[in-house]
């Protein structure tokens, strides 16, 4: 029977495999791997967010997301403007520049997923991916319940 810690060193070496892969192609484009991954969650999930909620989706700190969004701002690749419905925060929006380099982030992040599915059939990655989709949310209510004092099991 597998046990967390057979899980948690594979998830570990896939995230951390993974992102070695992906600094690697995204020096070619000069980005960062905190810059491609902005960039890439933007395109994927659209653009108009504040940078607090770029924090919270991908997991990457405050002071890192600040520096990572000066540097793409300094590169042409996002402005800031003020969001309208809260005068103090910022939404980050894609230039034309960024909407026009994205095919290649995506490519960058399909490869990496392309040497995953070499070990799969088509089946097992389906089922792989909706398994992951339920832990993911199931991980993820259990830290907005922790998260808000709403401790359910």
């Amino acid at each position: 029977m597998s046990e967390i810690r057979d899980i948690w060193v594979c998830a570990h070496n896939i995230l951390r495999s993974s992102r070695l892969l992906i600094n690697q192609e995204l020096d070619s484009l000069d980005l960062s791997s905190a810059e491609g991954n902005i960039l890439f969650h933007l395109i994927a999930q659209g653009d108009g967010l504040r940078q607090e909620e770029i924090v919270e989706q991908i997991d990457i700190s405050k002071p890192a997301v600040s520096r990572a969004v000066r540097s793409l701002e300094e590169k042409g690749y996002l402005v800031r403007r003020k969001d309208p419905d809260d005068r103090r925060a910022s939404q980050v929006l894609l230039t034309t520049k960024a909407r026009e380099i994205g095919p290649q982030i995506e490519q960058v992040y399909n490869d990496v997923f392309a040497i995953a599915t070499q070990a799969a059939s088509k089946e097992e990655i389906e089922y792989f991916i909706a398994l992951f989709s339920r832990v993911s949310a199931r991980y993820s209510e259990a830290w907005a319940n922790r998260r808000y004092g709403k401790e359910k099991k």
